[in-house]
């Protein structure tokens, strides 16, 4: 069954038969049609680096190349997640604080892992910026902790990569979610920390849509998309920029959501990471610290529920 639809490609729900028994495991296929190759390929060869996997992370199956009647298509097997992706849950539910604590920080830890140059064991690993990160290509768990899933955009930060080669892969991402240097092309190709922080700056809206979704801040208004009041539904680059550059426009913060400690402390950390300039922002790392801190003193106060 057909459960997503993106830019390049169709996403189904599938049962692989084990092997050797009869059992068989639910899992998604993501099916590019021959002409998104070059989507597929980036996807499958940043899937293949076994120092990716991460817990925050689509855990990957395998990639293969099929026959049909239709011509050539290409597949990435993956696992399922049923609860959907994060802009379908939050559409669909109102979440608590612990709620939000848990996807946040699981997020901020997928963004950190992606980003880091070693494993959590430390084992030296390509770092991968994402360019694409938002709420549709951030799947929930069982669990309700977040995942990072749709690769097709993203860059492996390889250190012999030149300053032509990064130039040459462009302005990428989603309009509505472009940080203010990536709408204007002037990323600092000099320093590859530039990417991360357009990750982080993407990453900022995706903690305010699921903050604005939190009961702990009193009334909750149906969900909306950042920026939703301002621009239309697949707004523009053009559009963007005047919101985001000629006005320094944000995501409204109410002033109801700094009544609560901790969604204060998330406040001024998303308001840190869309900060216009790029070298203020924190890193993801930072952010996922931020994160457990804010666990940590739930747990301290042994309050989780307020």
């Amino acid at each position: 069954t057909l459960v997503g639809k993106g830019r390049f490609a169709e996403v189904y729900k599938a049962k692989l038969r084990q092997n050797t028994s009869e059992q068989f495991e639910t899992v998604a296929v993501k099916i590019f049609p021959y002409e998104e190759y070059a989507s597929w390929k980036t996807e499958k060869d940043i899937f293949s680096d076994i120092n990716l996997k991460h817990e925050n992370i689509l855990q990957f199956l395998t990639a293969e190349e099929r026959k049909t009647e239709l011509g050539k298509q290409y597949w990435l097997i993956t696992a399922f997640h049923a609860k959907g992706n994060l802009q379908e849950y939050l559409t669909r539910h109102v979440i608590s604080w612990e709620d939000l604590r848990r996807l946040g920080g699981s997020l901020a830890r997928g963004i950190a892992h992606l980003h880091s140059d070693h494993t959590l064991c430390g084992r030296p690993k390509m770092p991968i910026v994402h360019r694409d990160l938002k709420s549709s290509n951030i799947l929930v768990k069982g669990d309700l902790t977040c995942c990072l899933c749709d690769f097709g955009l993203s860059l492996r930060l390889d250190p012999t990569l030149s300053v032509d080669d990064l130039a040459n892969s462009g302005q990428v991402g989603t309009a509505r979610y472009m940080a203010p240097e990536v709408l204007e092309s002037r990323m600092n190709l000099e320093n590859v920390e530039s990417f991360k922080q357009t990750d982080v700056y993407s990453m900022a809206l995706v903690l305010w849509e699921m903050t604005s979704r939190c009961n702990a801040v009193g009334e909750v208004k149906d969900y909306e998309p950042p920026f939703g009041s301002k621009v239309r539904e697949h707004p523009c680059v053009e559009s963007m920029k005047d919101n985001v550059l000629r006005d320094r426009g944000r995501p409204e913060i109410p002033s109801s959501w700094l009544n609560h400690q901790g969604i204060q402390t998330v406040c001024e950390t998303l308001a840190e990471c869309w900060d216009h300039d790029p070298e203020a922002r924190l890193t993801a790392q930072c952010v996922a610290e931020r994160f457990s801190e804010l666990e940590h003193l739930d747990r301290l106060s042994g309050r989780s529920s307020s």
